[in-house]
């Protein structure tokens, strides 16, 4: 039979024709079964190899592994487990700041955790099958313990600690208004934190890093007793717009025309006050203490020490005491005070007076102007200065006797609406031995100062005045004058002239 012809696909030897000879087998490369053998071990050698790694990591830690920031590498979960066990036993811890400083061991409050299952916990976060790569990398675990505390201890042992820090401990203080001297307003004052330790706040700090086994544990502010109201607290602004509006008027007040104080927002500020609900009212008791008061104290001269220049020889005479010059009416000007801070009035006012002076002059200083009468104690001497300041009359004196306590008394006088002329009867006290007045005398000038007791007047019994004469043979503290002179006197003064008594 002829061959296939050239190109054709050879049939396969099941459909050769039959009595066909079937083509030879194809020969096998040398060795092909040898090389599939040996990787084949390999691949069984490397499979069982990465298993048995793979069993290894599941009770082992990883090379370069850390927990809770201590290193575990390549340590069994057992031996982990019984370091935990051995740290719990010597785990204390120190509690400082707020004043603090106490160590507490983890025995003594009864700090406890499982530690085998924390070491569980840990080892489970590490892919043990995937070591190939893990091996390369580093590990930091962390695992809550899930440590425990018996709270009572912990309570009791840091209560005692803050006890006594609190006693020394300064409160804290709520926000509120106050008055500020640089703003002349009320303004909100903040809150103040103090010392003293908040007894819960604390001890849940600690017992919350107790159970996370910290070793040091420092409280701060958060600890501390903190204040109820805080100074962005809007109703604290609210009070101090109402407690300004009594501060805007400015008051003027003046005496004889001349201006001796300025009530403002720094003398208004002490009169408002401000209720438990901050609500601002004027406290007009405390205005009028004030007029009766501090301003009296400023302004009233009666009694005062007063200076003044005699215009006669230009002596320097200090005189104190008596019943002239100026009383302010405190509790009448308290109320016009009260009537022009509620309604928010700027104005002056007069002040209103019980007593006047015939000048303001202010304290210390001379307010019954040029004309007055001078009765010089030392030199027994009696001067009268009329309107012009000059020396229109003088005159040699007898005051009180000094040995027998009658000395007639120092200060500035006026003469009082007693003033009389003619047969005028003076009679003495009562002497207690004779029932009788120590003396009965008749005089014709009588010009008391002192109620109608003392007085400038004559004494016609007398031949001879001035010198010593009062120390032993002076008056009951009358001003004993000639006749002559006492009747020049009269004519020339009246109600209302000062007398000015004085060493």
């Amino acid at each position: 039979m002829a061959s296939p012809a050239a190109g054709a696909i050879p049939l396969s030897p099941a459909f050769a024709p039959r009595g066909a000879a079937a083509p030879a087998a194809q020969e096998k490369a040398p060795g092909s079964g040898v090389a599939r053998k040996v990787v084949g071990a390999i691949v069984a050698v490397l499979l069982v190899a990465y298993v048995g790694v793979a069993v290894y990591f599941t009770g082992h830690f990883m090379p370069r592994t850390t927990l809770n920031g201590s290193d575990v590498s390549l340590r069994s979960t057992a031996d982990v487990s019984a370091q935990l066990a051995q740290d719990l036993s010597s785990y204390s811890t120190t509690v400082s700041g707020d004043g603090i400083d106490l160590t507490i061991a983890g025995s003594d409050v009864g700090v406890t955790f499982d530690a085998a299952a924390c070491a569980s916990k840990a080892i489970s976060q590490l892919n043990a099958w995937a070591w190939p790569v893990a091996l390369s990398q580093s590990h930091d675990l962390t695992v809550d313990t899930g440590a425990s505390v018996d709270e009572a201890k912990l309570s009791s042992t840091l209560q005692s600690a803050i006890d006594k820090i609190n006693e020394n401990a300064t409160k804290p203080s709520n926000a509120t208004i106050g008055y500020s001297d640089d703003a002349k307003s009320f303004v909100v004052v903040p809150e103040v934190y103090g010392t003293a330790i908040d007894s819960a706040s604390a001890i849940s700090s600690v017992e919350s890093q107790v159970k996370s086994l910290d070793t040091t544990v420092t409280l701060g502010d958060e600890s501390l007793e903190k204040p109820s109201v805080l100074k962005d607290n809007p109703s604290l602004q609210t009070a101090a717009d109402a407690a300004n509006v009594y501060l805007k008027p400015t008051i003027t007040l003046t005496i004889a025309g001349t201006t001796v104080f300025t009530v403002d927002a720094n003398t208004i500020k002490s009169w408002v006050t401000l209720g438990d609900d901050l609500t601002a009212t004027l406290d007009t008791d405390a205005i009028t203490t004030w007029a009766k008061g501090d301003l009296s104290g400023q302004l009233d001269t009666v009694g005062t020490t007063r200076t003044y220049t005699r215009p006669s020889d230009g002596a320097s005479v200090t005189v104190s005491g008596g019943s002239y010059g100026w009383t302010i009416d405190g509790e009448s000007l308290a109320s016009q005070l009260s009537d022009n801070i509620k309604s928010g009035t700027s104005t002056s006012i007069a002040v209103p007076t019980k007593t006047e002076g015939a000048v303001w002059a202010g304290k210390g200083a001379a307010e019954w102007g040029k004309s007055f009468v001078d009765i010089d104690l030392d030199e027994q001497h009696v001067c009268f200065f009329d309107a012009s300041g000059a020396l229109a009359w003088e005159s040699d004196c007898v005051t009180g006797n000094t040995s027998q306590g009658h000395g007639t008394p120092e200060g500035v006088y006026s003469i009082n609406s007693n003033m009389q002329s003619g047969n005028v009867k003076l009679v003495g006290d009562t002497n207690l031995a004779t029932g009788e007045p120590e003396y009965i005398s008749y005089v014709t000038y009588w010009m008391p100062f002192i109620d109608n007791g003392y007085a400038l007047h004559d004494a016609s019994w007398r031949s001879s005045f001035g010198g010593s004469i009062y120390k032993t043979n002076g008056s009951h503290g009358c001003v004993n004058l000639p006749s002559s002179k006492a009747a020049e006197l009269y004519g020339m003064v009246g109600v209302g002239t000062v007398v000015v008594v004085h060493n």
